[in-house]
């Protein structure tokens, strides 16, 4: 049988409206919501949101396109796909967030910039300022240049505490030329700057005529008047030494970001389970209200399903929370293999599963039922007997509109619903 192209096959979907065919061109155009998703991967946010996001683009590409307009569906899809992660982005805020230890050099730059301006009653230059603070004049243009990159969507996110050091000197002002540099984003050359700093001067030297001058070793020998053997063992010890301090610097900084988002109550801190590192009961919670609100918007439907591994309580106990983590995190790899890319597959409880189904919508109960199926076959298959016989698996289910209008209202009869299948399961047995 003849293989049909992405444009036949999104024809043939458009005339009967077949899931099979929905699903074979989402597995061909993958490549094309990846390659886009990486495009914004610089916002922040987890690569694999953006990836979701523009799954859902996709198929709501699929929904909308109408082939009478004469637009290739692929043309038509990258709009849309772009739409849907820039709409996500912007439901965030910014279109980049900006890393703490950037804005906190910002906010340096900033105060020294309105001080010297007082100071010497005119706009310091460029040079002036990276004395001050003990930077290199280049580090300093990478950072004011970072200021383009890094715009706020929206007037009213502006905190207080920002506008009081904009106050004087407008700093888009400041002679900034453009820079060449390696091919590092900005924000990554301004870490390796900061982190060459720590380095022993001789090191600094023998690594930027090497990686930003293009000496060889042996060049580099002969202009420190050094060895090439000792050429080698600086480059092989200071290459380690700054990966090492990048590395220290990004952990820091990422728990100074943790401590402070759990410290304020921001969702962001919850958003992963801390066991088995699947998304949280929080975040599915959150991702399904969003979901509804976009579909009430669009005209679109949702689904939600959840799993639960049953078995006798005082088994349950004896496994720990460390072996129910890893049967969950394997169960998730299953149900994957069951589900789109665009699904999202969380921890919903101690031994359960939660999958929400954007887009869904009446075929929830078949997909649930798909999942069920393989989490079922994959115990039977996977364990031994005697560790199969121990688990039962449990499902619920529930969809907008037609179930409820209202998030809570989805997750209410979800959870009716498995607490029905768990009944009807023990009666059979």
């Amino acid at each position: 049988m003849k293989k049909l192209d992405t444009e036949e096959l999104v024809q043939e979907y458009c005339r009967t409206r077949d899931l099979s065919l929905r699903d074979a061109i989402t597995v061909q155009l993958s490549g094309l919501v990846e390659s886009i998703a990486r495009k914004f991967i610089g916002s922040g946010e987890p690569i694999e949101d953006l990836i979701q996001e523009g799954y859902l683009g996709l198929l709501n590409a699929l929904d909308l396109y109408d082939p009478g307009k004469g637009v290739k569906f692929t043309t038509y899809a990258t709009h849309l796909i772009i739409g849907q992660i820039k709409h996500y982005l912007r439901d965030r805020g910014k279109i980049i967030k900006e890393p703490a230890w950037l804005q906190e050099l910002n906010s340096k730059i900033n105060r020294v910039v309105n001080e010297l301006t007082a100071k010497l009653g005119q706009p310091p230059s460029i040079p002036q300022i990276a004395e001050f603070l003990g930077m290199t004049p280049k580090a300093v243009e990478e950072v004011l240049l970072t200021r383009e990159v890094f715009k706020v969507s929206s007037l009213d996110a502006i905190e207080e505490d920002d506008e009081d050091e904009w106050n004087g000197y407008d700093l888009e002002k400041l002679p900034v030329q453009a820079v060449q540099g390696f091919n590092l984003p900005i924000e990554e050359r301004i870490v390796v700057e900061s982190a060459m700093q720590r380095l022993k001067q001789i090191e600094q030297q023998v690594l930027h005529l090497f990686f930003n001058e293009g000496y060889n070793q042996t060049e580099i020998a002969h202009q420190l008047g050094i060895s090439c053997n000792y050429v080698s063992h600086i480059l092989r010890n200071a290459t380690q030494k700054l990966r090492r301090i990048i590395s220290e610097e990004e952990w820091i900084d990422q728990q100074r970001m943790r401590a402070r988002a759990e410290a304020r109550g921001d969702f962001e801190a919850r958003i992963l389970d801390p066991q088995t590192g699947l998304y949280s009961a929080d975040y599915l919670q959150v991702r399904l209200r969003e979901e509804v609100q976009r579909s009430a918007r669009y005209n679109n439907a949702v689904g939600f399903a959840i799993f639960e591994f049953v078995c006798d309580p005082r088994i349950l106990h004896s496994l720990g929370e460390l072996a129910i983590g890893e049967l969950l995190l394997q169960a998730s790899a299953i149900v994957r293999q069951a589900v789109r890319k665009a699904d999202i597959i969380g921890r919903y409880g101690q031994a359960m599963l939660g999958v929400l189904l954007p887009y869904a919508g009446e075929h929830t109960p078949a997909v649930a039922q798909r999942v069920y199926d393989t989490l079922t076959e994959w115990l039977q298959t996977s364990f031994s007997a005697s560790m199969a016989a121990r688990f039962d698996v449990h499902y619920g289910w529930a969809c907008y509109p037609s179930d409820g209008t209202e998030y809570e209202a989805i997750l209410t009869l979800a959870e009716q619903r498995l607490s029905i299948h768990r009944t009807e399961q023990k009666f059979a047995a």
